[in-house]
């Protein structure tokens, strides 16, 4: 009996040693070389979040009409995004607020309004996609807002493709499905 236990240790020890090793060589393969799952954190700096809250709602609630006169004013707020803030860390940035989420709802049923934000994000998350890790990067923000995975890559998949023939309009359905899914 005593040798069987030993043998079942063993046996368990090897098991963790080779699940280890293999877990290790999987988030190798798909981090890029040098990264570290900061990426994985999707958090902005206050000043930042401030930004990103006045821009949404101001777009959100403001008539066109009216947004013309506010334009050098939103494009100066989006200059000091650009280079803080990726578009993944934006977008979980609203959509993890409620109330940001609701924001976007109301900006959505202003065509004219969404199309301009749905255009803005189109470069930066092009940009984005060139980059090593986009997918594991989309995996993490998928799983940072609690939404379905699977659905929310395959969806972002074609979106990058419509994206990559110049249709700016390309990733409207994925802040579509992120509308449908975090704003209720």
């Amino acid at each position: 009996m005593k040798r069987f236990i030993i043998y079942l240790l063993i046996i368990i020890a090897i098991f963790l040693a080779l699940f280890f090793a293999l877990t290790q060589r999987q988030s190798r393969l798909l981090a890029p070389e040098g990264s570290h799952m900061e990426s994985a954190h999707f958090k902005v700096g206050e000043e930042e979040g401030e930004v990103i809250r006045e821009l949404i709602i101001t777009m959100a609630r403001t008539n066109p009409a009216v947004l013309a006169f506010k334009k050098s004013k939103l494009e100066a707020l989006g200059l000091k995004l650009r280079s803080k803030v990726t578009t993944f860390e934006f977008l979980a940035f609203v959509f993890s607020d409620p109330e940001l989420s609701k924001e976007m709802k109301l900006l959505q049923e202003s065509s004219i309004k969404y199309k301009r934000f749905i255009e803005g994000l189109s470069p930066k998350m092009l940009k984005e996609y060139e980059k090593e890790g986009f997918y594991l990067r989309a995996h993490h923000f998928a799983l940072h807002l609690e939404i379905d995975h699977e659905e929310f890559l395959q969806i972002l998949t074609q979106c990058v493709q419509i994206a990559k023939s110049g249709d700016k309009a390309a990733f409207r359905p994925i802040v579509d499905y992120l509308i449908a899914v975090k704003s209720s």
